[in-house]
């Protein structure tokens, strides 16, 4: 089957409800499809913010000498309760948790929990409020395993600080001005009147405020009885919701093209000189591989045939987006859909079309 023909059939069958991928060579399209949406529709890429935003604007601080890759997070971040490098951070090994409910914390305050409400629009104070909550529950989180690899939102929404207290810009405006370049890329700021999304098609990825737990974090929160309504350009994780949609570890929104443009644009093309070498080469440390920021493909990736190449580097992300770059062969393949919008619990369409995308990519572009 072609790359068209795979996606086609998987949102045919409703899962997942919509589908728009883009592949580069060497900079020039061979491959676009959508399905179920346009092509100029607009996804949540979830955890793929982690490579489009955080990573990049880090190595484009690093390249300035304005960070060093073994810098202690506490020059920027000095109440910081856990001391690792940047680097530690970006290969996911400085000892932070996985994942935490956050925005419970946010959701108890009386003046944050606005944020959360779908009666009323939330006031400027209550955005900032729950931001501040969020950084210092963060901050304040202990770090007790260094040095074993375990992938960490945490870490990256410690990225995200380190950025701001760098280039003295919110991570959102930083990447518009130095990152993301003129394209249908960025993050949506809740608390803002409008963004460049007004009037866009944006595909939904969940229907209540908190979302649903996800797998293997049942019993961790509750969500309030509400009506359930899709809310499109709305970040679907909640700790990013919690940080008013611009977060290191979650937040952006893209199309396909945009965000195939943008990583050719950064990480195939030399546009880092010697710093993107840094970052795409193999981390080491106990547990699976990465590169810093970067997942590299194992045995059963997603990545499929795609992950046969010698240097190959990818993102996933949660509402079902990907991200694989071959910088050999000077190819980007970009996967985006709404998968978490039939429901959360469902992960096995998802795997499976993954595969099948990328070895379908592989058979038509790389042959």
């Amino acid at each position: 089957m072609s790359p068209a023909e795979v996606l086609a059939a998987a949102v045919e069958a409703g899962d997942p409800p919509a589908a728009q991928a883009c592949v580069l060579a060497d900079g020039r399209a061979r491959f676009e499809s959508a399905h179920g949406c346009a092509h100029d529709s607009v996804f949540d890429v979830a955890s793929v913010t982690k490579v489009a935003a955080t990573t990049s604007a880090l190595a484009r601080l690093v390249a300035d000498g304005e960070v060093g890759l073994d810098d202690s997070v506490r020059r920027f971040l000095p109440g910081a309760a856990f001391d690792a490098s940047v680097r530690a951070l970006l290969g996911h090994r400085a000892g932070l948790p996985a994942w935490r409910p956050l925005f419970r914390e946010v959701m108890a305050d009386p003046v944050a929990s606005a944020c959360f409400s779908r009666e009323a629009v939330a006031p400027p104070e209550a955005w900032a409020r729950a931001r501040e909550i969020v950084m210092r529950a963060v901050s304040s989180t202990p770090a007790p395993t260094p040095g074993r690899r375990e992938y960490s939102d945490l870490g990256f929404l410690a990225l995200g600080a380190v950025i701001e207290a760098v280039s003295g810009s919110r991570l959102d405006r930083f990447c518009a001005a130095h990152v993301f370049g003129d394209r249908d890329l960025g993050f949506v700021d809740l608390g803002a009147p409008s963004s460049w999304l007004d009037g866009r098609h944006v595909l939904a990825t969940g229907t209540t405020r908190p979302r649903a737990p996800a797998p293997g974090q049942e019993g961790l929160f509750e969500v309030p009885a509400q009506e359930e309504a899709p809310d499109p350009g709305r970040v679907d994780d909640d700790n990013a919701f919690a940080m008013g949609g611009v977060a290191g570890h979650a937040g952006v929104f893209a199309t396909a093209r945009a965000l195939a443009e943008h990583a050719h644009a950064t990480w195939i093309e030399d546009a880092l000189g010697s710093t993107r070498g840094a970052f795409l080469v193999r981390d080491p440390a106990d547990g699976p591989p990465r590169a810093l920021g970067w997942d590299v493909p194992t045995p059963g990736s997603s990545a499929g045939a795609l992950g046969a190449g010698a240097r190959v580097l990818g993102h996933l992300g949660y509402t079902g987006c990907s991200l694989w770059l071959d910088l050999d062969r000077r190819l980007v393949a970009v996967l985006l859909t709404n998968r978490t919008l039939p429901g959360r619990h469902r992960v096995e369409g998802i795997r499976a079309l993954r595969v099948a995308f990328h070895d379908a990519v592989a058979t038509a572009c790389l042959a």
